[in-house]
């Protein structure tokens, strides 16, 4: 029955969506099951599920349709630009980043602007309280995460490694509403405690077991728990990776491992490539300046900055609309410097593995090797 049921949910809330049609989500894999992934989204939804269902088929739709919206559904706001770890495949070890990329901490009068602003518009849905660096560096994120709360946003998420993150922390941000953590976990065992030095694997896992007692003593399906780490670390031993985190979380999850070093040098790219990441969300690092996207992790284009301009502003500013109309003749790769180490127009291939006895796709970038390093 509950197969059948699932052939009517609306595609919103499928895989099959995504996996089928445009790459919205490009670069997640999802080792859930399909009815786990579905209550997932429910638990998202809970308290404004009508609300979310017209955020998911804006985010789906917009991209599609070319739309502009008056205001970005989503916005990534950098707490902190630096991280205390040191894990070989990110671009915050990079030389480059190292000397392009001056640590700060966002300040808070200038985070309490920007969620002024969003909560005054009916269209904007969701904040995330991270993008390059370790958001729980920030001595204020409670009171960010309680401030816009406050303020009405629906979804306010976090992606954190969790080295910083506790029970009693976990608990307040429970309480006072945070709707999402996201917390990368590359692996098992020693393969984790060698990429996430100098955390440890059985502290880590132990932390978030107390973290769904904490919800089960609570009675609350928020925040919605998700746990993800790249696949390379993840194939080591992917069935004790899902049966480890599948009781004690809402979502488990897997990414490639993308070309954040930039080493690569025989890249293919999709032809006729547009992206959707501009009709969707809007990046601010920890200084205020707006960032072209997500993707540019070492901030070379500014499109804004928000201590000078208002979201709506920059948003459908001259800069941005630019790189749009660039995308729609295909030529982002070619002539904005950031598209070019971006995963979203490279070619994939699609690869296979089976979890709890379940046939898992996912695709992995074309022609990079997937060896995470040490």
């Amino acid at each position: 029955m509950a197969k059948n049921l699932l052939k009517f949910i609306p595609n919103v809330f499928t895989r099959e969506f995504r996996h089928h049609t445009m790459k919205i989500n490009k670069n997640v894999t999802l080792l859930s099951s399909r009815f786990d992934n579905f209550k997932f989204n429910l638990k998202r939804g809970k308290g404004h599920l009508f609300s979310y269902l017209m955020d998911r088929i804006r985010w789906h739709l917009y991209p599609r349709m070319k739309i502009v919206s008056k205001f970005p559904t989503h916005i990534d706001l950098e707490l902190a630009n630096a991280c205390n770890l040191g894990c070989p495949m990110c671009y915050t070890v990079t030389d480059e980043f190292k000397s392009k990329v001056t640590k700060t901490l966002m300040d808070y009068d200038l985070f309490t602007k920007i969620i002024d602003e969003c909560s005054k518009q009916d269209s904007h849905y969701s904040i995330r309280l991270s993008w390059r660096g370790e958001p729980f560096l920030h001595p204020r994120i409670i009171d960010m995460v309680r401030y816009a709360k406050s303020k009405g946003i629906k979804e306010v998420s976090t992606l954190t490694h969790g080295g910083f993150l506790d029970p009693e922390k976990f608990e307040e941000l429970l309480e006072i509403g945070l709707d999402w953590l996201t917390i990368s976990f590359d692996g098992v065992d020693e393969t984790y405690e060698q990429i996430r030095y100098p955390l440890k694997y059985e502290e880590s896992v132990n932390k978030i077991k107390k973290y769904y007692e904490i919800k089960k003593k609570h009675n609350s399906v928020k925040p919605v728990i998700k746990v993800q780490g790249v696949w390379p670390a993840i194939a080591k031993n992917p069935e004790k990776y899902f049966s480890t985190f599948t009781p004690i979380t809402d979502q488990v999850a897997s990414v490639p491992l993308l070309d954040y070093l930039r080493k690569d040098t025989n890249i293919e790219y999709i032809e006729n490539f547009t992206c959707p990441v501009l009709y969707q969300r809007m990046t601010v690092d920890a200084s205020g300046d707006v960032k072209l996207c997500f993707n540019d992790e070492m901030g070379s284009v500014n499109v804004g900055n928000l201590n000078k301009e208002t979201v709506s502003q920059v948003w459908r500013g001259e800069k941005l609309q630019k790189a749009r109309e660039i995308h729609l003749k295909h030529l982002g790769v070619k002539e904005i410097a950031p598209c070019k180490h971006c995963f979203y127009p490279r070619k994939t291939q699609k690869n296979s593995t089976e979890v709890d006895g379940r046939s898992i796709i996912f695709d992995s970038v074309s022609n990079r090797s997937q060896t995470v390093g040490t």
